[in-house]
């Protein structure tokens, strides 16, 4: 199933830094731990192993959170153990997730945030939505050195590639992680 650490991308990051490495991880990969039948969830199994051994710290955003809620149940819970991304105002208050309290940054980082949303539109696939693109910003003002994505409009090759040489976003599968 899943190379050793030493041989695959997420070893030769973790050798480079004495840091765990930081990895977002969105909606689908959170569901489909608690869905056996599902094709990454094996790989999402490794991946909440290491993430309890310490090797690796996972990091949810507040669309997240907000999306599993709908379902409650252990996604969410899952979803709410773990360590939050910043989350960054995109578009108007009424398409916002959380409080006030929950926001970081201002309404001029607003204005930027949507000149990053359309770079990270015109990177990906047309298929990604605000949602999808919305997570690869909260994971690039977070530093995140990791996105962990099923949805192929980010992970697939060139819109991956795209999005590492712009804003330094690894953009990939849990299958192509391990």
């Amino acid at each position: 199933m899943a190379k050793k650490e030493g041989g695959c991308k997420f070893g030769k990051l973790l050798k480079r830094t004495r840091e765990k490495v930081k990895v977002a991880v969105d909606t689908d990969c959170i569901i489909s731990l608690f869905k056996p039948k599902e094709e990454i969830h094996p790989y999402m199994c490794h991946i909440d192993k290491m993430c309890r051994e310490g090797k690796i710290e996972l990091y949810v955003s507040l669309k997240t959170i907000e999306q599993l809620s709908v379902q409650g149940g252990a996604p969410l819970d899952y979803a709410e153990s773990l360590s939050k991304l910043p989350n960054y105002p995109v578009s108007t208050w009424n398409e916002q997730v959380g409080t006030w309290d929950n926001v970081a940054g201002t309404w001029d980082d607003a204005k930027e945030n949507q000149k990053l949303q359309q770079k990270i539109h015109r990177l990906t696939k047309s298929g990604v939505n605000m949602r999808d693109r919305q997570i690869v910003i909260d994971s690039y003002y977070g530093k995140m050195q990791v996105l962990l994505t099923n949805d192929h409009g980010l992970c697939d090759e060139r819109p991956a590639r795209k999005l590492r040489e712009e804003l330094g976003i690894l953009v990939m599968s849990p299958k192509k992680f391990l």
